[in-house]
Order: C-alpha cells, then sequence, then structure tokens
C-alpha cells in the first residue's frame, strides 16, 4: 500500500497564489510569506507528487500540462476547505456575521446600493461587505478564481460551473432629448429605432451588447462617427443627451434624476429588458450570506419591477 500524500491546504494556497500572480515575490507578499518560505513549501509539495507544477523557466511562470490538470482541484480543495470555518461561526451564533466579497456591473450598482446598503446594515450589523464594481467578463473571472463571493450583473450567463439566481427584471426605455425625432412619440418599436444619434456605453459594458441588439446594430459595428464616443456610465450619456441632443437606452432604475430637456418613451410590446441576479459558485460555503443578501435585494426593489416576470419582457441575452 503506498503511503498517502502528507500536504497541507497552505502548500495549496501557495501553488493558488503563483498560478495567479505568476512571481515569486508578488506571491508571498499576497501570502504574507517571505519568498523563500513559499518557494520552499511548493517545492516540497512537487517533490511529494512526484512531479513540477510550474516552469519557472517562463515568464511569468506558468503552470506545466501536470500543473494544468490539478490546479482546479486544487482550487475546489481549498474552496471546500473554508466552510469549516463558515459552519462554525453559523454554530456559534445565529447572528449573520463574517466577510463577504460582492462585485456589481457599473450600470447596477448607483442605482442599487444606495437601496440596499441601508438594509443590510440593519439585518446584519456584524456582516462585512467588501463591494467592487468590475465589468461581466471581470466578475465571471474572479469568481473562478475564488476572489469574489458572488456577483450582481445582469443574467443569464449560461454557464454550468456557476449558479445563477434571478432576483428581478427591468425593462429599457428611451431616453431622447425633447427635440429628437422619437420624442413625438407616444410608443414607439425595435425598428423605429435608428443609429446615428443614439450614444453607447463603451466596450467591455453588456448593457452596450445589449442595446446594439435591440437596434440590431451589432454588425453595423462603429462605422458612424456618432459611435466613437465611449463613456463608462450611464449618468455621462444622460448628460449628453440632455445638453446636445440625441438618445439612448436606460434600465428603468436609471431613470430617475432626468434632465428638463429631456423625456422618456416607452417601448411597445416586445418590451425589451434584461434579467438581473445573483451569481456565484455552486455550493458555496457562504450560502447563508448570499442567501441574506439575495433576501436584501428583494426587499429594497421598486414596486414596480416587483411585479414584472421573466414573460413580460423580451429579455436581452448576455454575450
Amino acid at each position: 500500500m503506498q503511503p498517502r500524500l502528507a500536504f497541507s491546504l497552505t502548500q495549496l494556497e501557495y501553488v493558488l497564489a503563483l498560478h495567479k500572480y505568476g512571481h515569486f515575490a508578488k506571491a508571498a507578499q499576497m501570502c504574507h510569506v517571505t519568498q523563500p518560505t513559499l518557494s520552499m513549501q511548493i517545492q516540497k509539495l512537487e517533490e511529494q507528487l512526484g512531479t513540477p507544477l510550474f516552469d519557472r523557466s517562463k515568464k511569468p511562470i506558468l503552470l506545466t500540462e501536470a500543473g494544468k490538470r490539478v490546479i482546479e482541484q486544487i482550487r475546489n480543495v481549498v474552496f471546500e476547505s473554508n466552510k469549516i470555518e463558515t459552519m462554525i461561526q453559523h454554530f456559534e451564533t445565529e447572528e449573520p456575521q463574517g466577510d463577504l466579497n460582492l462585485a456589481i456591473i457599473p450600470t447596477i450598482a448607483p442605482y442599487i446600493l444606495p437601496r440596499v446598503l441601508p438594509l443590510l446594515e440593519t439585518l446584519a450589523p456584524k456582516l462585512n461587505f467588501h463591494i467592487l464594481e468590475m465589468h461581466t467578463d471581470q466578475i465571471v473571472a474572479a469568481l473562478d478564481e475564488d476572489e469574489i463571493d458572488v456577483g450582481l450583473l445582469a443574467t443569464p450567463l449560461g454557464l454550468s460551473r456557476l449558479y445563477e439566481e434571478p432576483i428581478f427584471y427591468e425593462p429599457f426605455a428611451i431616453f431622447c432629448h425633447k427635440n429628437h425625432a422619437l420624442a413625438h412619440s407616444k410608443q414607439i418599436g425595435y425598428r423605429d429605432l435608428k443609429y446615428q444619434d443614439i450614444w453607447l456605453l463603451n466596450e467591455g459594458h453588456c448593457l452596450r451588447d445589449q442595446v446594439l441588439d435591440i437596434c440590431a446594430l451589432r454588425d453595423k459595428g462603429n462605422s458612424n462617427p456618432q459611435f466613437r464616443f465611449e463613456s463608462g456610465s450611464l449618468e455621462t450619456l444622460k448628460r449628453i443627451v440632455n445638453s446636445y441632443g440625441g438618445y439612448t437606452l436606460l434600465p428603468e432604475l436609471a431613470l430617475d434624476a432626468l434632465g428638463s430637456k429631456t423625456q422618456v418613451i416607452r417601448f411597445k410590446k416586445p418590451i425589451p429588458g434584461r434579467e438581473v441576479g445573483l451569481v456565484y459558485r455552486r455550493k458555496h460555503h457562504k450560502i447563508d450570506l448570499i442567501r441574506l443578501l439575495a433576501k436584501a435585494l428583494n426587499k429594497c426593489i421598486p414596486k414596480t419591477l416587483k411585479s414584472i416576470e421573466k414573460k413580460d419582457l423580451d429579455v436581452i441575452p448576455v454575450q
């Protein structure tokens, strides 16, 4: 009978850090140990396994083929081990406590955070939140690397490795200058949208891609000079429309604080919209805290959104 391997969780954490940063010094700094300590522990693990996990001749340091085969399992072992601490915390007290790392896309964060933060403070005063703004692809990568616990973003993503929990459905509306041709319509359809005067978010925002799909503009690219302006903020687009004209598409929660020279035009059916949900790794050890967050979000969204179901909208997929 072969002896069992006797590696430690600390060694596995060092492997994950080196894989993430590709540099011994950076990995050691993030693990709060000296570089020789981290290097020695990883080398001991490799000796136990009988094969190197990293190609040290590469800059940055990369996984070997053997390393590629086991890195996901190493991540799962560390991920599952974290459940022990969380379970003990819940056993010792019924009051939610600990840390929850949450990432939110920029087109949701400024409209939902002012609503949900006061409620979370009341529901879980001992729970520490670390909240980040990230684009969708960054959130998915951070979830895969276990850098965050949960993301709030437009769904569905269609990734089997992640669990999605829809929170609400949000219709889109036209936000245009009062002098724009669309301003004379009570309701409009997809075919009424023209690309000459539209203002868009910059690339990387899933909402930009959804708007391009609604307007059937994805294949037209940026041939029109109007598309050359890039903004990372819906609030910037609102101010531009108010000052210079044109139009943009906004989700329902962004329709507050309208300018004096703008107005909102609703879509006739089919009404485009987005699904907003929480996304996290399956069997998450902080599932109770994530459920608490979901409860708070469901409580704080406006009544107008609570009454909207998926069947009421043409939910635009996330690309």
